[in-house]
């Protein structure tokens, strides 16, 4: 239960990579198997709604990036 606790402990600070890891060895060593299972599968959850944020940031700058670049020509 120690390894979900410090993994629980780097989630709720937005530290995935890491929490990932402890929740990934809770599971391997059988630590809790439904609870680590659940942690990993929430973990992924925000990280690809993450992901999807980053990606439309990146287009948002994009877009102005080139509008302005256009208005300056």
């Amino acid at each position: 239960n120690d390894l979900i606790k410090r993994g629980d402990d780097l989630f709720s600070i937005s530290i995935y990579r890491y929490a990932k890891d402890w929740y990934a060895r809770a599971l391997e060593l059988h630590v809790n198997d439904k609870l680590a299972g659940q942690k990993l599968n929430e973990l992924s959850v925000k990280q690809k709604f993450e992901q999807k944020a980053i990606l439309t940031i990146l287009v948002v700058a994009v877009v102005i990036i080139g509008v302005v670049w256009i208005m300056n020509i």
